[in-house]
Formats: C-alpha cells, structure tokens, sequence
C-alpha cells in the first residue's frame, strides 16, 4: 500500500471512530435522568416518534431506573379508578415524550388500605364476616320475618370469604332496611317453595359492599334493591333478589399495599 493510501485510511478510520464517540455522547446526553420520584411530569401516552400525534396526560413519578434509563410514571387516574402505569425510556427516546408540567400542579388523593392474609395466603375483609353457613332461620308463614333475620339472609347473598389461597372476600353492610306489606306467593315470579298461601314480604335496602383483592379493593357505596323475604314449606325463612327500585352506586377502586 503506498504511503497517501494508508494515510487517507487511517483518515477515514478516525473520521468513523469519532463519528461513534459523538453519537455515543449525543445518546447519553439523551439519557440523562432528570426526574426524580415524586415529580410531577407530562407523558405521552402513545410514545410515537412524531409529536404531532402526542397524546399528553398527567402523571407522578413513582419509579426510576437507572440501569435501564427509565421512568416508571403512575398517570392520574379517572374518578373511582386507580392510576395506570407507564414506562418512559429516556435512552433513544423522543424528546417529547416526557417532561415537566409547568407551574404548581398537586398530584391527586390515591387511596390506599394494607394487604391483609392468612397464614395461606388467603386475603381477608376487613373485619369478621358472618358466618352464613350456620346461620338458623326457622320461621312460620304470616308474620313478618324479624328485621335482623332478614338482614342477616339478605347479607348472606353476598358477604363472603375468599376461597382458601385466592381473593375475593366481600363484605355487606346494610345501612337501610324497610320491610313493605306482603303479598299472596306467585308461581314463576317468586323464588323458593311456596305455595298460593304463603305470604311473600318485599324489603327495600341500601347497603354498602367491599370486595378485597390482592392489589385492589373494590368499594360500591349508596347501592340500593329490592329482595322479598317468606318462611317456605319447609318453615325456613327464605331471602332473595326481586325486581323493584334499585340504584347500583358509586364505585371507588382503592390501591392494596403490602
């Protein structure tokens, strides 16, 4: 080789390497975390290479990752749900995908309960369920049923434990309880044994119910239905859902820690 050719060659050989050094300073530079847990950020949700297609939403920082180069960004959540995570690269991102919010913005109220389990793991309520499997409700067609009674039959529609090992528990508490005037037992609309004699007793309630789970409760308050009530031709006192006024509620996700 002469002596002008590997002169350009090792030319051309530094002209490639400091092409290398100045993308890998560009890239750091571009990696650079500037955020810390706790702050108040701008993200975009879509993460696309053309800003034009942005779609921006409020957030707080609740994670950084060093090694990876990126953020881990819990986006304020729409009323009753709790937040979305989302993951922000910053290494080789596009520069709009995350940024500061401008001027004084608070992050919203998240609520939050600890997980409660068992020696197994099984996730428990809040407080002691009852304990429907031996719950006695003898009775005698006529008279109305006695108000804790059909509380209690009512509750045990739904009040349960979780299955052992799983989640699930749920919680019932009435908070209004009417009783109406009965009516004659009807084929095909009532349920359980009864027969053309059998008085049937409509009960309007509004109770409140919790579900627990293992990263979530789940909270419905200000539901409200309709159930009747009757002793059948077994003499049990006998308590379901019926059609008539109900209201579903509201609904309030709340965030479960360990």
């Amino acid at each position: 080789m002469k002596r002008t050719e590997f002169r350009w060659s090792r030319i051309a050989l530094l002209l490639v390497l400091v092409g290398v050094a100045l993308t890998t300073v560009a890239r750091a530079q571009g990696g650079q975390m500037q955020f810390k847990v706790g702050d108040r950020v701008e993200i975009d949700v879509i993460m696309q290479r053309n800003p034009q297609t942005s779609v921006y939403k409020k957030g707080t920082i609740i994670g950084v990752d060093e090694k990876d180069k990126s953020y881990v960004v819990a986006v304020d959540p729409l009323p009753g749900k709790l937040p979305q995570e989302y993951r922000i690269p910053v290494r080789d991102y596009g520069p709009h995908w995350i940024r500061a919010i401008a001027g004084a913005d608070n992050a919203p109220k998240i609520l939050t309960e600890k997980l409660r389990t068992d020696d197994n793991g099984t996730v428990l309520a809040d407080r002691e369920l009852l304990d429907c499997e031996n719950l006695k409700h003898s009775g005698r067609n006529g008279s109305p049923p006695p108000a804790e009674l059909a509380k209690n039959l009512i509750r045990c529609l739904y009040e349960k434990p979780s299955p052992a090992g799983q989640d699930g528990a749920t919680t019932m508490d009435i908070s209004s309880f009417i009783i109406g005037a009965p009516h004659r037992w009807r084929v095909y609309v009532d349920m359980g044994q009864g027969n053309a004699n059998t008085l049937v007793y409509p009960v309007h309630v509004k109770w409140t119910m919790k579900t627990f789970y293992r990263t979530r409760n789940v909270l419905t308050t200000d539901k409200e239905g309709t159930f009747t009530c009757f002793a059948d031709t077994t003499n049990l006192w006998q308590c379901g859902s019926a059609t008539g006024p109900h209201k579903d509620g509201k609904t309030q996700e709340i965030l479960v820690k360990r």
